[in-house]
């Protein structure tokens, strides 16, 4: 794989810089300062470095650690059995912005103000890139943003890449060639690694695939052929996954090359998953069922994680924030909706999450049904605890089911258990959960679940 160079621009110069980010800037630029002339980042005792790495619509099946024998994903495989594999991770809402609102804020939609793609992120919400600024990190974000105008000022850097970052059909055009996006966005996050000799870096990659368009090359493709030779999507959508590995590749080897492997938290997730049988709703996505909201979810740091764990606790991806702050050793955020399960990762406690709660707007494509009535998308709240998962909707009927006898969702339990104690249990986690969160819409869902009796 080549590597290729992007110009790169500070964000701040192209983007209008709000008050609240602007005095967060001004405040980290200061701790900054304070803690490079005091030598506090010597190469002896620099504080831990963060790559992220975020794929989208990446089915768990579409890492081969995760038993996914169709796939060729060696790197993640090799990141996975040196670190933890979690097989019980579940996005925050089962679509690509709310998500990525998520994972960056520690908040769920309803508090990040971000329900829906391309909506910006409230102006007073903190993400971990103000957080880690303000401890002398310099922050790189890579890719797809998919969040509007929000928070592009809370980076160091961020260049600015075509189509929001998903290219043409993941292309970019680069000196007159139309380079894999991948190939780009990992050439521009290596070089920003590198550079980062006195401070600790926080490397936010967004890679696009494999989400559709099913585009990638040929070469990709051709390792698919006799897999899957009458099934074109289901052949590039696997040749994605592979591309998208061997992009981790060279950045896990970037990162060995420098020295810096055992002094960097590498996290790789996804904002949803991807479904080629479409359910009731005519989308690859946007369902509480796990093959939409169940995602890959990995994590390495040398040192820190015991390697070869694979982990059937329950994680979100609003825990992440509060979770890397407690592996960096750094304080808990405040007034954040995740959990903080670095102890657990870290096997000093065995206490994890009872229960989980996911939201979700379902949405129906018209494009696909035009002559379709029109559909009130409604709002849903899934509870999961045990073994065990709710989804309540504002207009459809619930739906219980049994993940360890029913892993494909199919035979729906509520009809014969609504009145049964695990019922019971988890309508009260998630009476328990919108308390908390200061969620809208489940006291609705629980109150018309009552009056139905």
């Amino acid at each position: 794989m080549k590597i290729w160079t992007t110009y790169s621009v500070r964000n701040s110069y192209l983007f209008p810089v709000t008050f609240v980010h602007f005095i967060r800037r001004i405040c980290s630029s200061i701790a900054a300062w304070i803690f490079l002339t005091c030598g506090l980042f010597s190469q002896s005792q620099q504080s831990p470095n963060l790559l992220f790495i975020l794929t989208d619509q990446h089915r768990q099946d579409g890492v081969g650690a995760y038993g996914g024998t169709e796939v060729k994903t060696p790197h993640l495989d090799r990141m996975a059995s040196e670190g933890i594999r979690f097989n019980r991770a579940y996005t925050a809402q089962p679509v690509c912005a709310p998500n990525r609102a998520a994972i960056m804020s520690g908040l769920y939609p309803h508090n990040s103000g971000v329900l829906e793609n391309t909506w910006d992120m409230d102006t007073n919400v903190r993400i971990l890139s103000d957080i880690l600024g303000e401890h002398g990190y310099q922050t790189g974000y890579f890719g797809k943003w998919h969040l509007g105008d929000s928070a592009r000022d809370a980076w160091d850097e961020m260049p600015i890449y075509p189509n929001d970052g998903r290219g043409r059909r993941h292309y970019y055009e680069v000196d007159g060639e139309m380079v894999y996006q991948t190939e780009v966005i990992t050439s521009d996050v290596i070089n920003f690694m590198t550079s980062r000799k006195d401070q600790p870096f926080y490397a936010f990659t967004s890679y696009y695939p494999p989400h559709p368009p099913y585009s990638v090359p040929e070469d990709y493709e051709a390792m698919y052929a006799n897999l899957y030779p009458d099934d074109e999507e289901r052949r590039k959508y696997y040749a994605m996954c592979t591309a998208v590995d061997d992009a981790v590749g060279l950045l896990l080897d970037s990162l060995e090359a420098q020295g810096i492997s055992d002094n960097t938290l590498v996290v790789m997730t996804s904002e949803h998953g991807h479904h080629f049988e479409h359910r009731w709703n005519d989308h690859a996505k946007r369902l509480c069922y796990d093959i939409s909201a169940n995602i890959p979810m990995l994590m390495r740091y040398p040192g820190t994680i015991p390697g070869g764990q694979v982990s059937e606790a329950l994680i979100s991806s609003v825990d992440l924030v509060q979770t890397m702050l407690n592996l960096l050793n750094l304080p808990p955020e405040e007034g954040l909706d995740g959990a903080n399960l670095g102890n657990q990762i870290t096997q000093k406690t065995d206490k994890g999450r009872a229960s989980l709660v996911m939201v979700n707007v379902p949405f129906i494509d018209k494009s696909s049904r035009p002559n379709q009535p029109e559909i009130d998308k409604g709002e849903e709240r899934c509870v999961i605890k045990g073994d065990w998962k709710l989804i309540l909707s504002t207009v459809r009927a619930p739906e219980l089911f049994n993940l360890a006898n029913d892993p494909g969702e199919i035979q729906n339990l509520w009809a014969e258990e609504q009145d049964s104690k695990i019922a019971g249990e988890l309508k009260q986690a998630l009476k328990h959960w919108g308390n908390r969160t200061n969620d809208p819409i489940t006291p609705k869902l629980l109150s018309s679940l009552e009056s139905s009796k």
